[in-house]
């Protein structure tokens, strides 16, 4: 009875997630309470447990990559990068999409992709409307390179994070494992993308004329000093993430020291220091943590390992894809940190003949497939909806070419992102194949 109250519980909280597109962070610590006071009236799940359950470790790595991003992205590079490459793409509408997808990727490889999005997408609307260019596409494909980027290095998207601190696995480990994958499914995204649009310049969107030569990219200004601090510490965060396998120290200890660092150089004002730090995220996972121990507390999760041992019999190598798969499926309505969370019990109870990492990586491929198929389930992806219909609203001159077709759609989404999981997961089934033995 409890164990089923516990699920009713979990589940009506990511119902109400999608209810709302803020305070999500209050919604998860909401339902967490709700858990322990559960698991503690019955006795079956105490506070102590409820604090074992947290990945501290996942949590230091949210602050310091969080702390550093935002040094970085205060100092004007990531905007001036993308406005700078979308500028030199001007004049060739498929340059444009596979050089803002390259650039998206590469700065998500070190930054959420929450940070990648708000800097690209604006640059991207700006850049396509003065070109008379569909830009859905184009930020459909940044929406996805930001995934794969997050999904190349430990440091990249938060459901990585997670896998490091339940997988003890370090940076090195990430780059070896995931990175390889995560480039071949970038270019089989342009090639896709490339496949897909066909003529894509054969019907003209209606932009007013005044309306291009007014709406101009401005000169965005890096401030060098902060330019330089932020560099200087992420470069030195890299190498104490390089060598920390090799001295046995964890991993997000290393961020959490940077992130200090890159807090007391950026100089962040009050109202800055929260968002700085990455205080809702923080607030968020712990909060799942909190909730996904007492799924285990109260054997939900024991179940759920059992019911895949079952299915695949001794097949440890069709137990990996088969979770790689059910991942995917699961992160198209709940995201990827949650799948992360709730997996990660089940990669660690999977023993490979090949590599060891196999599971780890397995299941990280599915996340990252399923952030691809569906709005809900990419990180910015409700974000990126917001930023067109927004840009939109402040530019009624463009009311006429939104009028024709290029509105920014789930189910437009879904014509792009559900194939390409399909890519991604046929891809990435080959790969685990080989890498299990």
């Amino acid at each position: 009875m409890v164990a089923l109250l516990t699920v009713l519980v979990f589940v009506a909280t990511f119902a109400a997630l999608y209810q709302r597109s803020e305070g999500s962070h209050r919604v998860v610590m909401a339902g967490a309470a709700a858990l322990v006071a559960i698991g503690a009236l019955s006795g079956r799940y105490t506070l102590g447990m409820a604090v074992d359950a947290v990945y501290f470790e996942t949590l230091a790595l949210i602050f310091g990559m969080s702390a550093i991003s935002s040094l970085l992205a205060r100092s004007g590079v990531f905007l001036a990068l993308a406005a700078g490459t979308a500028e030199r793409s001007q004049g060739n509408g498929r340059w444009v999409l596979v050089m803002m997808a390259l650039v998206t990727y590469t700065i998500s490889l070190a930054s959420n992709s929450l940070v990648t999005v708000a800097v690209v997408v604006p640059v991207t609307l700006t850049v396509c409307f003065r070109m008379s260019l569909n830009p859905v596409p184009v930020i459909i494909a940044e929406i996805i390179a930001a995934n794969l980027g997050g999904a190349s290095t430990m440091i990249g998207d938060f459901p990585n994070m997670i896998l490091a601190s339940a997988g003890r696995l370090h940076f090195n480990d990430f780059i070896g494992g995931m990175m390889p994958a995560c480039l071949v499914g970038l270019a089989a995204t342009l090639i896709f993308f490339e496949y897909r649009l066909g003529d894509w310049r054969s019907v003209t969107i209606p932009v007013d004329a005044r309306w291009i030569e007014n709406e101009k990219l401005r000169d965005f200004e890096v401030d060098g000093r902060l330019l330089r601090l932020g560099l200087v510490t992420f470069a030195a965060t890299v190498a104490g993430l390089v060598l920390a396998g090799v001295v046995d120290l964890r991993p997000g200890w290393v961020a959490f020291a940077a992130g200090l660092v890159a807090l007391a150089l950026g100089r962040f004002k009050d109202d800055e220091f929260f968002a700085a730090c990455g205080g809702t995220d923080i607030l968020f996972f712990g909060g799942l943590f909190v909730m996904v121990g007492a799924l285990g507390a109260l054997g939900v999760l024991d179940w759920a390992v059992g019911w895949l041992e079952a299915l695949t019999s001794s097949h440890d190598r069709v137990r990996a894809i088969l979770l790689m798969w059910t991942a995917a499926g699961l992160t198209i309505f709940v995201g990827g940190g949650t799948s992360a969370a709730l997996f990660a019990p089940m990669a660690a109870s999977l023993r490979l003949d090949g590599d060891g990492q196999a599971a780890w990586w397995a299941l990280a491929l599915g996340v990252m497939a399923g952030s691809c198929a569906a709005l809900p389930g990419a990180t910015a992806g409700a974000l990126a909806m917001n930023q067109y219909a927004g840009f939109l609203k402040r530019h009624p001159e463009l009311a006429a070419a939104a009028s024709v077709g290029i509105q920014f759609t789930h189910r437009e989404y879904v014509r792009w992102g559900f194939p390409l999981m399909g890519i991604f997961l046929g891809l990435s089934t080959l790969y685990i194949a080989v890498l299990a033995g």
